[in-house]
């Protein structure tokens, strides 16, 4: 079920018009790396968009890219939670 809320997510950001962040584009500073760490959270949903091309242009003119931009961060940091919680239940630290 959580992994539905991943791809959910993930859809609507890109709907809102948000932006994926890459580690390597030229010309942006540090606040831009936090930005793709998040969006790298995302994991195959990421590197299928940036092959694909969708979500790599910044849609300003749009009144919801800032929504959608937070929606992609969210998904990656959300994935990486899920993540965390599944080494957690393998490893027995967590019922």
């Amino acid at each position: 079920m959580s992994g539905a809320a991943i791809w959910v997510m993930f859809l609507i950001g890109i709907l809102l018009g948000g932006h994926l962040y890459g580690l390597f584009d030229a010309g942006e500073g540090l606040l831009s790396k936090v930005f793709a760490f998040c969006n790298l959270g995302s994991g195959l949903l990421y590197v299928a968009s940036r092959f694909a091309g969708v979500g790599v242009n910044e849609q300003a003119h749009l009144a919801t890219s800032e929504y959608g931009n937070v929606f992609l961060m969210v998904t990656g940091l959300l994935n990486y939670l899920l993540a965390l919680d599944a080494f957690d239940i393998r490893s027995g630290r967590k019922i």
